[in-house]
């Protein structure tokens, strides 16, 4: 699979860029008077310098929290997301979402944290204990919260997304 590229919006480069590489560990790869490319864990991001941010902070409820409706971030590893969330603790970061499971006792079952970047973009780091378990569902829980509990069902969407 090719990185995917994301640009987003920043007020302040030089903030985003401390954020970026001190906060997170990207590397930069261009920057321009305009715009900083990260490498955020092998796809190329870009922080696009704007006079304003746009209003971001109208979220809709998934799991009883308020979750942004433009967030991006990244799929860890079980124990890299519990070294990262503790690493974020310790540089007293402050969560947008504290870390938290999402979905307890479903097949979504999820470990997830918010935090804002300096421009207050939301990022989303979670983290699944099975991560083949990444898009499955229950066949007829599709779209309940969670893809439906572990124990329902006998037939599993198979980790390609096709039914059985």
């Amino acid at each position: 699979m090719q990185p995917f590229h994301l640009a987003f919006p920043v007020i302040d480069l030089d903030e985003t860029e401390r954020f970026y590489v001190e906060v997170l560990g990207c590397e930069i790869g261009r920057r321009t008077s305009s715009s900083i490319n990260f490498n955020f864990g092998g796809h190329q991001i870009v922080a696009h310098e704007v006079s304003h941010m746009p209003d971001m902070n109208n979220g809709s409820g998934v799991d009883g929290k308020k979750v942004p409706p433009f967030h991006f971030g990244m799929i860890l590893e079980w124990d890299e997301w519990h070294h990262f969330r503790d690493r974020l603790q310790a540089m007293n970061v402050i969560f947008r979402i504290k870390p938290h499971v999402r979905y307890p006792g479903k097949i979504g079952e999820q470990s997830t944290l918010f935090i804002d970047d300096p421009s207050g973009n939301a990022l989303e780091f979670k983290s699944f204990k099975d991560a083949s378990k990444l898009f499955a569902t229950r066949r007829g829980h599709e779209n309940e919260d969670g893809g439906g509990l572990m124990s329902q069902g006998v037939f599993p969407v198979n980790d390609d997304g096709t039914n059985p």
